[in-house]
């Protein structure tokens, strides 16, 4: 007998067939997506671990060169400088395209920030008395003597006023910048774009005449530009004529180590400055870049510059705490400050893959790293890297000084009567040649091409406690910042502090590995 009832079961266990196959194949995709998401993470490169809700990635500013910030201003009377960069193919591809933001405007819109408010626009102080602006030189060595200037100029500027530069009497305030006779720099173009007088600080009596009241103290020049057009008005009605900014005491720094004070508008116009900065093309003609024997030979991927265990008396403590001091003061970020990069920074040679903190210039191996190298000198770098990096050589520019000098004085003008600043003046007085001021002009000019060949490589390896790097950062521009262990760092006039590299490019943060040996004890 046939049990009618049969077909209904058999449907029956096919419906559940049917929901348990459905089920299945959803708890199965669920499960594959997983495993490909721990797949994914576990092939991430295992030397970055990036704790994300404290990273953020900030393009860089890829459009915003030096001479865009050269042409670019906050006030409508500022004197405009013409690009020196000589770009045929740039030239002709941007003959059409219609106006773009400044510089500054543009910068700010990568950042995501804005200037509200512009100080440049608020403060229209009245024209009464000389406004002059002057400082007393710190007796730093030369990047330091460069970042004061700058600062000093950054003031004059915001505060609408003239520099007064003061006098260079010691050697170690010699910038070569007021004996211009011995083609070192290229003024002109700091002349054309800002109110400096190169002739009143050199006068004694100038010096003399600046009221007590009116030569800030530490504390009120690490206040002046934070404080505003109010704050700028009420020295204007105290000092009139002018007002020096001291100095002597120490670089002006505010809030971190290594830092231009003001807001953002006052920090930006302290990095339009150094676009105005250059060497004459007779000194600059000799950086490793300018040479044709080197290119093409990989040597301007990579430039280090190179501090041997900290300054002066070569003290490994102050190096070490220098750079961390540094870094913890302009990131928060966990990981940035490790002890080994901030080790390793001070004796580059014993790491110098680990230094490197961008994956697309690591070489496989040590001896593939072609290099500029800037080095004060106490290390020898051929030991490990024979035959792998180039030096500047002013050689050649002091031999053709030589040259030059004998034939003005062959005209009937003396050395003296060539000279500016109170140390040169002094130095050659009552001399036929060169040679007291020889050694002075060597270190010199050594450091400036130690300095601007830094600036055209392509990543730059510096010292994160260095003015020497700092400048060159400022000299390598914003559009440029994240093509260096530390500029973008420093860098950060829209914000508190630094806007951490992009996250798919950076290597060697929060390292898992062990200290090298070699750095494990003082390197002395």
């Amino acid at each position: 007998m046939v049990e009618v009832n049969l077909p209904q079961r058999s449907a029956r266990s096919v419906g559940r067939c049917y929901k348990n196959t459905v089920l299945c194949l959803l708890i199965s995709a669920v499960l594959l997506s997983i495993s490909t998401i721990i797949l994914s993470l576990r092939i991430t490169d295992s030397r970055n671990i990036y704790d994300d809700s404290e990273f953020q990635t900030v393009k860089p500013p890829s459009n915003l060169g030096r001479e865009d910030f050269m042409r670019s201003s906050t006030v409508a009377d500022r004197p405009k400088i013409k690009s020196v960069v000589n770009d045929e193919s740039t030239s002709r591809s941007n003959s059409n395209v219609p106006p773009q933001k400044t510089s500054i405007e543009h910068f700010l819109s990568i950042q995501g920030a804005s200037l509200d408010t512009k100080n440049s626009d608020i403060y229209q102080p009245i024209k009464t008395g000389k406004r002059l602006l002057t400082y007393k030189r710190f007796g730093g060595r030369l990047n330091n003597q460069l970042f004061q200037f700058i600062t000093a100029l950054q003031h004059a500027k915001v505060l609408k006023r003239t520099l007064v530069v003061p006098d260079e009497v010691r050697e170690v305030d010699w910038t070569g910048m007021f004996d211009t006779a011995y083609g070192i720099w290229d003024i002109d173009r700091l002349n054309a774009a800002y109110d400096i007088d190169w002739k009143s600080g050199l006068s004694q009596d100038f010096q003399m005449s600046i009221p007590e009241e009116c030569v800030l103290t530490p504390v009120e020049g690490r206040k002046l530009l934070n404080g505003g057009p109010q704050l700028w008005e009420e020295w204007d009605s105290r000092c009139p004529d002018v007002i020096d900014l001291a100095g002597n005491t120490g670089l002006l720094f505010c809030k971190q180590q290594h830092q231009f004070c003001g807001d953002s508008e006052a920090q930006l116009e302290a990095y339009q400055i150094y676009s105005h900065f250059s060497l004459s093309p007779s000194l600059l003609q000799h950086i490793p870049s300018k040479k044709e024997e080197f290119k093409g030979k990989g040597y301007d991927e990579l430039a280090i510059h190179s501090r041997r265990a900290g300054e002066g008396m070569y003290d490994w403590e102050m190096c070490v705490k220098g750079n961390t001091r540094t870094c913890k003061g302009h990131v928060k970020a966990n990981g940035y400050c490790d002890t080994r990069t901030m080790k390793g920074n001070c004796a580059i040679w014993l790491d110098i893959d680990y230094q490197i903190k961008s994956r697309k210039y690591l070489k496989k191996n040590q001896a593939d790293y072609r290099f500029v190298l800037a080095s004060d000198g106490t290390h020898d770098w051929s030991i490990d890297f024979d035959g792998q990096f180039i030096v500047a050589n002013n050689t050649d520019w002091l031999l053709d000084l030589e040259k030059t000098i004998n034939g003005e004085t062959t005209n009937g003008k003396s050395i003296e009567d060539l000279s500016v600043s109170s140390f040169a003046k002094k130095k050659v007085a009552r001399v036929k040649d060169l040679s007291p001021l020889k050694s002075t002009l060597d270190a010199l000019t050594a450091t400036l091409l130690d300095l601007f060949s830094l600036v055209d490589s392509k990543y730059l390896l510096g010292g994160y406690y260095s003015t020497l790097s700092l400048n060159a950062c400022f000299l390598r521009g914003l559009e440029r910042m994240y093509d260096s262990n530390m500029c973008w760092m420093l860098m950060h006039p829209t914000s508190e502090v630094a806007a951490l590299p992009p996250k798919d490019d950076t290597v060697h943060f929060n390292e898992k590995d062990a200290m090298p040996p070699a750095l494990m004890s003082d390197v002395e």
